[in-house]
């Protein structure tokens, strides 16, 4: 019988507590948020400054200064709903009892890819309907950034399994 499965039946846990997946920083606030705050804000601002410096965007600061709050905020909404899909999958699985060790590599990153994707959509989908609304008019432009703040600022850690 694996190890983890004898320590489950022996304490009557059904999920496995000693593993933490990166995406759970997502769920629960610790003080790894003052670190995750503002390099996320720095990380969407370079990605935003970028994608209008190679789109040749006039405005570049006004744009920057009246969207990246929403860009900010819609991030991480995204990525809070992508881990708590993440998380119902796992919740999902463990409820069959599946005998797959899905907090070993590749079952953890299986089953964040869909968590990853529903961020990234809904970081283009919300971005374009709300950060660039007031700033932007150029529906190319909405689009392209959208797309660029959604592919480069997904929850790709998400996908890295964590051992504890």
């Amino acid at each position: 019988m694996h190890e983890n499965s004898a320590r489950r039946q022996k304490h009557g846990v059904r999920l496995y507590n000693v593993l933490f997946p990166a995406w759970m920083f997502y769920l629960f606030p610790s003080w790894l948020w003052l670190v995750i705050l503002p390099a996320n804000f720095a990380v969407d601002s370079l990605v935003l400054c970028l994608a209008m410096r190679r789109l040749g965007i006039a405005g570049q600061r006004e744009i920057w200064r009246k969207s990246i709050p929403r860009i900010w905020g819609v991030g991480f909404l995204s990525d809070f709903l992508g881990a708590l899909l993440t998380l119902g999958l796992m919740l999902l699985i463990d409820a069959f009892h599946l005998t797959w060790d899905i907090y070993l590599f590749p079952g953890t990153t299986l089953l964040a890819i869909p968590g990853v994707v529903l961020s990234g959509v809904l970081i283009y989908r919300l971005d374009r309907r709300y950060a660039f609304a007031k700033c932007l008019s150029d529906e190319r432009q909405i689009h392209e950034l959208s797309l660029a703040l959604a592919f480069f600022t997904a929850p790709y850690a998400m996908l890295i399994p964590l051992y504890g």
